[in-house]
Parts: C-alpha cells; structure tokens; sequence
C-alpha cells in the first residue's frame, strides 16, 4: 500500500476540449453520449443524480470532450428514470436497475471502443456505483468525485438539504411515491431507494483495481475517513483538493465549472494510464440518430445546426397519424434539456401519449451544445436565442415534416418562446411558463435581476411583522443595510412608474410597456394563441402586472392570450401535483387551439 501526494502529479496543462460534440447513442433503454476516439483506454462517466446532476451536465460534457482530445474513448449515459433514458422515475420496481445499467453501460463501451482497459469516474452517488462496477468488471482506475460514500448516509443528506430548500421549491424528501424520494422535483421510487441503501459502503471497496484517485472536499470529515479506509483496503490512493465543488454543485446558473479539479483529473488519467493510440479501433457509432421506444411514445436524439453544435431530442407518439405541428420545448435558466425535476422529459412523453409531437434542445451554451463562435456568459434571455429556435424549426421542417409550431418555456425560456412567435411565422402557439419579464433593456444584469429581485412592498411589510425575520436582524444574519437597500430600490421603482405619464418616452416603464404591448399586438393580427402561466406570487406575474394592472385588466385588448395562475407552485414546478396541474393546462391549451392530427 502506497499514498500518493497530488503534488507528485505534474506535466503541462493537458486539458483542452477538442472541440467535437458528442454522439447521442441508445442501447438497452439508456440514453447517453459517446465521445469516439482511437486510444486502447476508454473513460465511462457516472452521473451523480438530481440537482447535483442538473449542476453537473455541462462540467461532465466538456470532461468527455477532453478525454477524447487526449485520445481517450469516452461514455456518458443516463441511469434508468433519469435523464433521457426510458422508464417513469416513480416506476422502477428492479432493486438492481442501476447496477444493471453500469455493468451494461461498461460493455457497451468496451464494444464501441474496443478498448484493452477501462477507467471510471464517479461523483456523488455515481461514486458508489463506480466502486460496484469495478467489483464486477475490470477496472484498471477509479476516479472519485467527491463521492458518497454510503447510500443511507448520502440520501440522509438530500433529505436535510431538501429540508432545509423547502421555502423555496415546496417539497419534502417524502412528497415522492410511497416509499420513494423527491429532492428539488426528482423522484426516486422505492424500489431505486432500497438498491441506493444497498450499495456497499465506499471504504469497504477491496484492491481490485490499479488506482485510484480521491477529489476530497475541503474540511470533509467524510472524505478523510474514507481515503483512510480505502489505504487499509491496500488500494493505491491518490489525492487532489476539489476546492470548487461547494461552488460547483450550488446552482445550475450561478455554479462554476471546476476547471482546476477537472485539469487534475485529466493530468492524473494521462500519467497514470497512457494512452496507446494509432490503432484502428472504431470512432463513430454507426448511426446518425439514436433511438428509444418508450411507454406511449418514439424518441430521436440527435445533433443538428450549424457544424451540428446543437444537441434535440423528437418525440412522437407511437401510434396513430403523423402530425405536422409540434411543440418546441425550451431551456429554462441552465437547466439542460431534461428539464427541472426531468419535467421537459416527462412533458414530452406526456405529450406524445395525448397525440402531440415535441422536441426539447439544448440552446447555445446550455448542457450539450457549445457556445456560438464569440458568444458568451450568460446566455438566458439573450436575443441569439432566437437563431437556436430558427435553427430547431429547420430541422423539424426538413427532417420531421413539421409545418407549424408551438413554443414553450419556462422562465428565461419564456422569452424567445415570445420573441421568436413574434418573428417566425411558422409559430402558431406560444406557452410562457413563469417567464420572468416580457422585454429586457439591453443594458440590464440579468443576472443580478435574477439573484437580487426588486420585491413588492407588501414583502417589506409581512416581514416587518415576522419573527423570524427580526430574529435574524437581532443575530446578524441580515443587515438592515441590505434591507434599506432593497426597499429603496423598491420605492424607486414605484416612483418611476407613478411618473412615468409624465416622461413619455423617456421614461423606461412607457418604453418597456409599449415594446410588450406592440408584441402582443402583433400576435393578435395573427391570432396567435398565448399562454401565460405563473406560479402564484411568481416575480413574473408581478412584471405582468406592472403594465396590465394589478388585475390584468389591460389584457382584455388581446383575447389570444389567456393567463392561468397555478396554486402552491414555486418557480420551478417541483411538486409533482403542480406539474400535473401544468401539464394539464398545456393540453388543454394544445386540444383547444390545435388538432393532435394536424
């Protein structure tokens, strides 16, 4: 037994993104991405699950772009109820549906690849079903993520951190099905909860492989008493900081990409295990589409666009006459095109189980799909969006025989759900879920709009009688600094709109209102039908009523649009109750203005 200091590991940046995207590919009901190349050592991904996977998506994407830089085959995949892959999350009844899925996951690799050795990288739960696979395949190294380290325990953390987020998402660990889990709008069924408790503790991992090496977390008792475990096993250890992943896993938008973690990865995987190139092994996986059969629907997954950057998924359904209008489902913040909860994924199949086609994409800097060449950080509410959404209507125009379209988006999706039905007039329908504003001035911070929201004064007022709120003023924990700050900023804003009759153009509240009132007034020219949904107390519902009146009154003027206000909802959709409810608005929405057959 030998422990080895990341210090030892040295050499030049390696880590460079070879600038190729990843195929979709489906095998056994999975869905995931193959990053093709000629190296003899292949690198499968485990996916840790939920919110920290929705964090993960871009980070684990430009991990497999690199790896397949440096030569390195690569696979990334979706467990079963998660992500693209079949299978309803409250559904699964196989205890033993993740570990299948692995062991497949790894053979399927080593078949594309043809691969002489395997490496497993792991993070969070993905960590602990790294460690089962390398026990029931070969393994030469494992890379752990800042892994869970036993089942009972890491769901015990979710539960707590749910906990602890239930003001703002509206869910408790038990609000999933019986005897499952629900966290920030992920579901597991009993059945994937029992196989998690069952995963053997990460420390009782034996020496089966060559290597290993252990992102620990600053300050994680855990991690130093597992990397203590894993050495008297008489595995080989190595170690780096994962100084970042705090940052990392906080937020799909706010969070950070762990380029220094992930340099080590890279440079240890490099060292470590050479890869022999040269050899005539295979690079693509023969197929331009990858597909699924699932439960009332068919589904594509595909790249298209431009140098084919953009990332789709098409869903039908299984039977009955091929329809010729289609739902384009949008990106909401950062979240990938799985969506919040894996709500886009479950809206699609939904969908297609009523008789309506869809088709979900990764926007331009968001999960599977780079950036445009020059485009930058951050991309919600940008105006690019609108070539993603032209670009999504070419392909199903060409490729899917789609003559007409309906957008929707949640959130930052909402609005070039709004714009692009404006400009493209291939646009029948648009639905608006919790759009934050109908008209953003090019000189905004969206996203210090986004985390420092301008709050009603009412808010002021139910907190000045809340002690709760007065308790942390006592202890510190919020400045009345901030709140004068915040309450100015709201009086500010109250004023400029009372004066704003009197500033015509001038004043920015006349100018936004015009700019929203012409949109809308174009939309009624074309009797396109408009959905606006809002979760109650949404901030969007309050921009809506800056201009149309506290009572919506001044929407009358435009009879296709139709508000719908969704009780006990938070701005994410996490309840499963609430999505129902929404989803059930949405077809409706669809039955009454559009024919599943046309």
């Amino acid at each position: 037994m030998r422990r080895v200091a990341s210090g030892e590991m040295h050499g030049p940046e390696v880590f460079a993104s070879s600038g190729e995207s990843a195929q979709p590919i489906c095998f056994d009901g999975l869905a995931g991405m193959y990053h093709a190349a000629h190296g003899d050592t292949a690198v499968l991904l485990l996916s840790p699950w939920g919110f920290e996977e929705l964090c993960s998506r871009m980070t684990y994407r430009l991990l497999g772009e690199r790896f397949a830089a440096l030569g390195y085959p690569c696979l990334r995949f979706d467990l079963p109820g998660t992500g693209h892959s079949t299978l309803a999350s409250a559904e699964i009844s196989d205890e033993n549906s993740w570990r299948t899925a692995v062991c497949k996951a790894y053979d399927h690799l080593c078949t594309l690849s043809q691969a002489q050795r395997v490496i497993v990288v792991g993070q969070g739960l993905g960590g602990l079903l790294a460690a089962h696979l390398a026990q029931q395949r070969p393994v030469a190294g494992l890379v752990f993520l800042a892994p869970a380290t036993q089942g009972r325990g890491h769901l015990r953390e979710i539960a707590a951190w749910t906990a602890m987020t239930k003001g703002e998402f509206k869910v408790s660990s038990t609000d999933g099905p019986p005897g499952g889990f629900m966290s920030a709008g992920f579901v597991l069924s009993a059945a994937t909860v029992n196989e998690i408790r069952q995963l053997q503790p990460l420390g009782s991992l034996p020496a089966v492989v060559q290597r290993v090496l252990l992102a620990t977390r600053p300050d994680n008792a855990a991690d130093a008493r597992l990397l203590e475990e894993l050495s008297a096993n008489g595995l080989v250890v190595e170690t780096t900081v994962f100084a970042d992943h705090a940052d990392y896993v906080s937020s799909p938008i706010f969070g950070s990409i762990p380029t220094d973690t992930l340099d080590k990865v890279a440079n240890w995987v490099t060292q470590r295990f050479p890869v022999l190139t040269g050899r005539q092994a295979p690079v693509t996986v023969g197929q331009a589409v990858a597909h699924l059969d699932g439960d009332g629907y068919d589904e594509n997954f595909f790249r298209f666009g431009p140098s084919d950057m953009f990332f789709g998924a098409f869903t039908r359904p299984t039977s009955g006459q091929k329809t010729k209008t289609a739902v384009l489902i949008l990106n909401a913040g950062a979240d990938h095109s799985v969506g919040w909860g894996r709500y886009s994924v479950d809206l699609a199949r939904d969908l297609a189980r009523q008789g309506f086609s869809s088709m979900r994409i990764d926007q331009a800097g968001i999960g599977e799909t780079p950036l445009w060449p020059g485009q930058q950080q951050p991309v919600m509410y940008s105006l690019r969006a609108n070539d993603d959404v032209a670009c999504a209507i070419g392909w199903m125009e060409a490729e899917a025989g789609i003559e007409q379209v309906v957008l929707l988006g949640r959130c930052s999706g909402g609005y070039p759900a709004f714009l692009s039905a404006v400009s493209d007039r291939r646009v029948v329908a648009s639905v608006m879920i919790n759009v934050r504003k109908l008209h953003w001035e090019p000189d905004e911070d969206i996203l210090k709009a986004i985390r420092d929201p301008v709050e009603p004064v009412d808010t002021y007022r139910q907190n000045l009688r809340s002690a709760r709120q007065f308790k942390r003023i006592i202890n510190g924990e919020l400045k009345v600094s901030t709140v004068l700050r915040k309450l100015s900023r709201t009086l500010v804003e109250i004023a400029a709109k009372k004066l704003a009759p009197l500033f015509g153009n001038r004043s920015r509240h006349t100018r936004i209102s015009r700019i929203v009132r012409a949109r809308l007034q174009s939309l009624t020219a074309r009797h396109v039908p408009v959905a606006l949904i809002y979760s109650e107390g949404d901030p969007g519902l309050r921009d809506l009523q800056e201009w149309a009146g506290r009572d919506l009154a001044k929407l009358a003027a435009y009879p296709n649009v139709a508000v719908h206000v969704i009780g006990g909802a938070d701005h994410n959709l996490s309840p499963v109750s609430v999505r129902s409810d929404v989803t059930n608005v949405i077809a409706q929405f669809l039955r009454g203005k559009l024919s599943p057959s046309n």
